[in-house]
């Protein structure tokens, strides 16, 4: 059947048992806003409402729900996502929402309604500081991932649970669309389009940047240390001052231990950029607080939870990670898309700096990654670079600066 908003209280009254027979239910379709994101590029979402009640429907089809150009997708990734709500339920108690009937056979499952929480990124954005956000995010990954690891794992188990999740077509939309550097097209750009391009020329004209880059690309598909979210960032995160919950779990994937938190943190340092571009320097320390505990948090887990797991191991996974912060936050620019994180400035000159000053830091990372070893050496470093950034901007060469 085709499901919409006029199919869908027939189906559900008959499938499921969540309603009453003779009160309405009411189905509303859902779609992004500017400052409200509801998890709706690929997939068709909608509200269900009978009395007090109110759910999610989750729904996938080929064609994709936004105007993003990629080939179909299988549908088949929306129970893929279901089951993997169910195995993270097990392991990450109270940070993933609750899931209630899913059907194969029409792609769609019901989850619970987030709407009493905040999106993170939206939070972030208005200034709000969580103080527990980075030890969650450092837990949510490290429960995550660990339970699904080769290393906790038997091989008999471990292989087909990689099987479950090939999730094939997710994972070329990570390694071609999201951490590819973009092509050039020849769409009119507007001047400060231009510059932020010639940005990204200039970071790639360095050979060895251009070949870690591509190393890190090709580990997504090489490296396959755990199951990873695949698409954890800050629009896939629920908060309130004492919740937090993760959803869009359809790039669930086997993966390396570093993608996860390394995307994550890649909106950090946005904001970051952002808020150092307004002036607000108890937002900034608070991001970098947030860096610090996600990490911490995350390797903790690891040294307690993974007797014997060599100190060199924890190094490259903290290296790697910076890597997909750095080109997961470039790209995300030079993709020329809508990005809340910089569009909730105020001046279009505002939001040029900004994303001027994200691309330098995730620069920065990317080229000295290698040599980190500490939360405190990145956040020295990323204060560092922000101080001569801003030490040198005056009005006069202001788009000089950002072009050299």
């Amino acid at each position: 059947m085709e499901i919409s908003e006029s199919t869908l209280p027939k189906y559900l009254l008959q499938r499921t048992s969540l309603f009453n027979q003779t009160s309405p239910l009411i189905v509303t379709a859902l779609c992004n806003e500017k400052d409200k994101y509801v998890d709706g590029y690929l997939n068709y979402l909608y509200t269900l409402k009978q009395g007090k009640q109110t759910y999610i429907v989750k729904h996938s089809k080929e064609t994709i729900s936004s105007g993003i150009s990629l080939a179909p997708i299988d549908p088949k990734r929306n129970y893929l996502e279901y089951m993997t709500y169910q195995l993270r339920a097990g392991l990450a108690p109270q940070m993933v929402p609750e899931t209630y009937y899913a059907d194969p056979t029409e792609h769609l499952f019901i989850m619970e309604d987030l709407s009493y929480l905040s999106v993170l990124r939206f939070a972030l954005c208005r200034g709000d500081q969580f103080p527990r956000l980075g030890k969650q995010v450092g837990e949510y990954l490290a429960r995550t991932h660990l339970a699904t690891s080769k290393m906790k794992l038997s091989t008999d188990y471990w292989h087909a649970l990689k099987n479950y999740f090939q999730n094939t077509d997710m994972r070329l939309i990570i390694t071609d669309f999201i951490l590819k550097p973009p092509p050039r097209t020849e769409t009119k750009k507007t001047p400060d389009q231009e510059a932020l391009l010639a940005i990204l020329d200039t970071i790639l004209a360095d050979k060895t940047i251009r070949s870690d880059w591509q190393t890190l690309i090709e580990r997504i598909t090489d490296q396959d240390d755990c199951l990873i979210h695949g698409d954890f960032h800050s629009s896939n995160v629920f908060v309130s001052q004492n919740s937090f919950k993760v959803i869009d779990m359809e790039y669930t994937m086997t993966g390396p231990f570093s993608y996860d938190i390394g995307y994550f943190l890649a909106n950090i340092l946005s904001q970051y950029a952002a808020f150092s571009v307004r002036g607000d320097t108890s937002m900034c320390t608070y991001l970098l607080l947030v860096i610090k505990d996600a990490y911490k948090t995350y390797f903790t887990f690891f040294s307690s939870h993974a007797e014997g797991y060599q100190q060199t191991r924890i190094i490259e996974i903290f290296q790697d990670s910076l890597g997909y912060l750095a080109i997961a936050n470039i790209n995300r620019i030079a993709n020329l898309g809508e990005f809340p994180d910089f569009d909730c400035l105020a001046k279009p000159k505002e939001i040029f700096l900004a994303k001027g000053l994200s691309m330098m830091l995730a620069q920065t990372l990317l080229a000295h990654r290698q040599h980190l070893r500490s939360t405190e050496e990145v956040c020295d470093l990323i204060q560092s670079t922000q101080k001569d950034f801003l030490k040198k901007l005056t009005p006069e060469n202001e788009n000089a600066l950002i072009l050299t």
